[in-house]
């Protein structure tokens, strides 16, 4: 009796077995994931990976996706100290993969930038004039001289951890050399360089924005074209979009809380693989980025695409990337 028992339990476990198989067979609209890539980002490019991205890769490489945003500095940190998983980097700027050097990285590809913009919310009392400047009716120099009034709820990232941050700062200053504006705009607009009040974190600033808390914030226009937002341009000399005025960018600098001088630079996305030997998922990953579906992704959520090229040391970079770039 004993016997029939286990023989009906061993018979049930094995139809049981086929039908689960056959299952998961029929299930191909869902592909298998059987390993991950942990990708950190800086934080104005979380909307990029997680809804568009990562989403495109699992499906094209089924590979799990799992991404981490913060302001760029802040999350290079992070890796360097080991405190989180990271096997691509994708920052603002050069200057935070050097906090991986040289014991994680020594090289990076610029794939993309997005100029800054100046976005501002629709329904603020300084909505009109902030209208006038974006259509031309108005001159761009009347927006410096707005955001410098009394009562103007400013937006923007620290210096201290973020690119962006840093650069808004340095393109205000460029603004007053521009125009020839006054001498003390730059204060009036942005009050203490590192501790003001107007400044927000990355992941935030953009949504006290459209909530109503500020009247106006810097952004990238990846950003404002992402969530829809009111905005308005800056031209090249002033948007840190073009790495063809890199030494235009380099005549202006901001002084951090710790001492540091930053000087200007381009603001291109800036792709690393973070440890050594090169994870092979992360590898695929940025060779994703550097492909034509990749580079489609970009352009259609508003970064700016150029010949991409490596910064650092070239000699360090992965084999099949070297191949990928020399297709892209």
């Amino acid at each position: 009796m004993k016997h029939k028992k286990f023989n009906a339990v061993m018979a049930a476990l094995s139809l049981l077995s086929i039908l689960t198989g056959c299952g998961t067979s029929s299930s191909i609209h869902t592909p298998h994931t059987s390993s991950t890539v942990h990708v950190a980002y800086a934080g104005s490019l979380e909307l990029l990976n997680n809804q568009f991205l990562g989403p495109a890769f699992e499906k094209s490489y089924h590979v799990h996706y799992q991404g981490q945003g913060g302001g760029s500095y802040g999350i290079a940190h992070e890796i360097a100290a080991g405190s989180i998983p990271a096997n691509v980097f994708e920052s603002i700027g050069y200057g935070p993969v050097k906090v991986l050097e040289p014991a994680k990285t020594s090289w990076a590809i610029a794939i993309a930038s997005s100029p800054l913009v100046v976005a501002y919310n629709p329904h603020s009392r300084f909505a009109p004039e902030l209208n006038q400047i974006r259509r031309g009716q108005k001159p761009l120099k009347d927006l410096f001289q707005l955001m410098a009034q009394s009562g103007f709820k400013l937006g923007r990232t620290n210096p201290n951890t973020d690119p962006q941050g840093q650069a808004f700062v340095m393109g205000i200053e460029l603004a007053q050399k521009t125009y020839h504006l006054s001498p003390d705009i730059v204060s009036r607009i942005l009050g203490p360089i590192n501790t003001g009040g107007e400044i927000y974190t990355e992941e935030g600033i953009l949504s006290l924005l459209q909530s109503g808390g500020l009247d106006a914030s810097s952004a990238f226009l990846s950003e404002a074209v992402q969530r829809h937002l009111d905005y308005i341009m800056l031209p090249p000399t002033l948007n840190f979009s073009d790495p063809a005025l890199a030494s235009w960018y380099h005549s202006v600098h901001v002084t951090l809380s710790n001492g540091t001088v930053v000087y200007g630079t381009p603001l291109t996305i800036d792709v690393t693989i973070v440890g050594k030997p090169a994870n092979p998922n992360a590898i695929q990953f940025v060779k994703f980025l550097l492909s034509k579906s990749g580079q489609s992704i970009f352009q259609h959520e508003g970064y700016h695409l150029f010949s991409p090229y490596v910064m650092g040391k070239s000699a360090a970079l992965p084999q099949a990337l070297r191949q990928e770039l020399n297709h892209a």
